[in-house]
């Protein structure tokens, strides 16, 4: 993964970055629900709520993100094979 990362364009490194910092949100925000009971007695339905709608907010911008990435691999690619072609 290391030597990979050294090759990565500077648009995949950004991509890299933001999926990197949705899945730390992402994880940040399922540790939360799950220890939401840690040390209270009670918690408000509005509570989960809150934290389920800002994790579908996230997984859904981080779908986005991956087909982004997607269609910025098979652009590139093409290209390439495209120089290579000719």
């Amino acid at each position: 993964e290391y030597i990979m990362a050294n090759k990565l364009t500077p648009e995949l490194k950004k991509y890299k970055e933001d999926f990197d910092n949705l899945h730390k949100k992402i994880g940040e925000l399922e540790w939360k629900r799950a220890i939401i009971w840690y040390g209270r007695k009670g918690v408000f339905s509005s509570e989960f709520e809150k934290i389920d709608i800002q994790l579908d907010n996230y997984i859904e911008n981080m779908q986005i993100l991956i087909e982004d990435i997607k269609d910025y691999i098979q652009k590139t690619k093409m290209m390439k094979d495209n120089i290579n072609y000719k």
